[in-house]
């Protein structure tokens, strides 16, 4: 997958028709150190700008491989170009808001979740995708294990009580 030209064209439009996000996923493990393979980049957007996110995507010779309530999931016949997940958020302040920004190669400001965030939302995966629970325990694994003392334990623990995984959190803490 052509990661760095994908996010590159992706983050200047998606600040040109000031559409706020936040990456999410793998990639952003990435961004915290924590590396894992990926097919696809994950982005967080507001639900309002769903429309705006599929005009861009077919702009970009994207077709539209799964829809849901909660996410879009774009593929693009050339197969280098891989997919691309947009998942989208009602809440007016959260994820996006809190995320912090990085810069990349061409100074560019990229905007990436917290890693609690992160786990937050592989805690939300677990809960909605049983199939999904042993990538993304292992995705929480290796986060604590690499920020563990970084972390802001407390704001873990809401995500395990607002997911209903309130044993959730001693697994996550016996990753330290």
């Amino acid at each position: 997958m052509e990661f760095k030209k994908i996010m590159t064209e992706l983050l200047l439009e998606l600040d040109k028709r000031h559409i706020p996000y936040a990456i999410v996923g793998a990639v952003a493990m990435g961004f915290w150190g924590v590396r894992r393979d990926t097919m696809d980049i994950d982005f967080l957007v507001k639900a309002a700008d769903r429309e705006k996110i599929l005009a861009l995507m077919k702009g970009f010779g994207y077709d539209h491989a799964v829809s849901s309530n909660f996410a879009d999931q774009f593929v693009h016949f050339i197969r280098t170009m891989g997919s691309v997940d947009f998942l989208y958020t009602k809440k007016e302040k959260g994820i996006i808001e809190s995320s912090t920004t990085f810069r990349g190669l061409d100074g560019k400001e990229i905007h990436v979740a917290l890693p609690e965030d992160i786990i937050g939302m592989k805690l939300e995966g677990i809960r909605n995708n049983p199939k999904r629970e042993m990538k993304d325990w292992a995705d929480i694994q290796s986060i604590v294990e690499l920020l563990g003392d970084d972390l802001d334990w407390e704001k873990i623990k809401g995500y395990c009580k607002i997911t209903g995984m309130k044993d959730g959190y001693d697994k996550i803490l016996s990753f330290r």
